[in-house]
């Protein structure tokens, strides 16, 4: 008894909007609103019940390609001004920088994280509508780097949204994006574009996702180690069921995707059907519960291409079945937010017992 009661009070949450670790446990649901999907789309920010301060734990991430990216150490704060909101957010790594701009298909020297990541977000609300957006900064130099060391990291977006009663649509830029290592060796990332935008008919929410970017890095000679561009597509539908402060929800997307890089001749491309089965449900006056199964299945078809030669094709893929849970307390206006994140591994451990915790106050 005691050991679920030690479970239940670290991994904490309520049911409603909360944090990233909220978002994580219901499997990154599209038609969430929460403080971590103000990072997609700034205006969510007027859908939030009040101005709140959000901490999120988590170890620092320096490197594009490492396993936990999205589980970094983050925190954001947003105060009313009239009809206006202002945000600030300290350490959020925007896929901007990273995810849009292929920073993990660099080589080793370059494959860095934004670095100390500064966000500004502001907003308006008039009637049933509200607007805002977000001004992306990062910028480092070290003068003394060692060889094959980053020397200058820097990138610069923007990110703009609108939402209204029963549709939102968002648009995110990645505007600069610069990478240089010791060595001479430069990454650079082209514009960066993501389109998305989702509307209620009552209680299904039809949504769509278009990002594409481009991204080459040379070396001191101006030779490319490599060109490439990415694109994907994304259109899906959700049934949501709320009853007594607890919500059911499944929904599938159709996902396209394809990446080329040209120094290798290497190509790309998938088509896969994701499946998400979510729940939450009020435990307690204090206490919730919340969890989620996701699942890329009947379509999960994956080929690369060097030259001429097919190296990989897989259709249907491997098997992908992952779950994230999540429980939690409230505290008046104080949440803490906790995951189980199990990943496709289902191990329960002390690594996956506090895979993500979180605390918000509301204002």
């Amino acid at each position: 008894m005691k050991q679920l009661l030690v479970i239940a009070i670290a991994l904490t949450a309520i049911n409603a909007q909360a944090s990233r670790a909220r978002v994580q446990a219901l499997g990154n649901s599209s038609h969430l609103v929460d403080t971590n999907t103000v990072f997609n789309n700034p205006a969510d920010i007027f859908a939030l019940p009040s101005d709140y301060v959000v901490l999120e734990s988590g170890a620092t991430q320096g490197l594009a390609t490492s396993t936990t990216n999205g589980a970094n150490a983050e925190g954001m704060i947003v105060r009313s001004m009239g009809d206006a909101k202002l945000g600030l957010s300290l350490g959020h790594q925007s896929p901007n920088a990273s995810s849009w701009s292929g920073r993990a298909n660099a080589t080793a020297a370059l494959e860095v994280n934004q670095q100390n990541p500064l966000e500004l977000t502001y907003g308006a609300k008039a009637g049933d509508l509200a607007w805002a957006g977000t001004l992306v900064y990062s910028n480092y130099h070290n003068k003394v780097a060692a060889v094959g060391v980053v020397e200058k990291e820097n990138s610069l977006g923007a990110r703009f949204g609108v939402r209204a009663a029963n549709w939102d649509a968002a648009l995110r830029l990645g505007l600069s994006n610069e990478v240089k290592a010791n060595t001479g060796n430069k990454f650079t990332g082209t514009s960066a574009i993501a389109v998305s935008g989702g509307y209620w008919m009552e209680n299904i929410y039809l949504n769509g996702v278009f990002n594409t970017v481009g991204a080459k890095e040379v070396t001191n000679a101006g030779v490319d180690v490599l060109k490439e561009t990415q694109q994907s597509i994304s259109v899906g539908a959700l049934a949501s069921m709320k009853k007594d402060g607890s919500e059911l929800f499944y929904g599938v997307n159709l996902v396209s995707a394809e990446r080329k890089e040209t120094v290798a001749d290497v190509k790309t491309t998938s088509l896969t059907l994701p499946l998400t089965v979510g729940v939450e449900v009020d435990a307690a006056s204090w206490l919730t519960f919340r969890g989620s199964v996701t699942q890329t299945t009947l379509i999960n078809d994956t080929k690369t291409t060097t030259g001429a030669a097919t190296t990989v094709e897989t259709a249907p893929g491997a098997n992908n079945t992952a779950v994230n849970l999540g429980t939690g307390l409230k505290f008046n206006k104080l949440t803490v937010d906790g995951t189980l994140g199990t990943s496709t591994t289902q191990t329960v451990n002390t690594t996956a017992l506090m895979a993500q915790v979180a605390a918000t106050y509301w204002f």
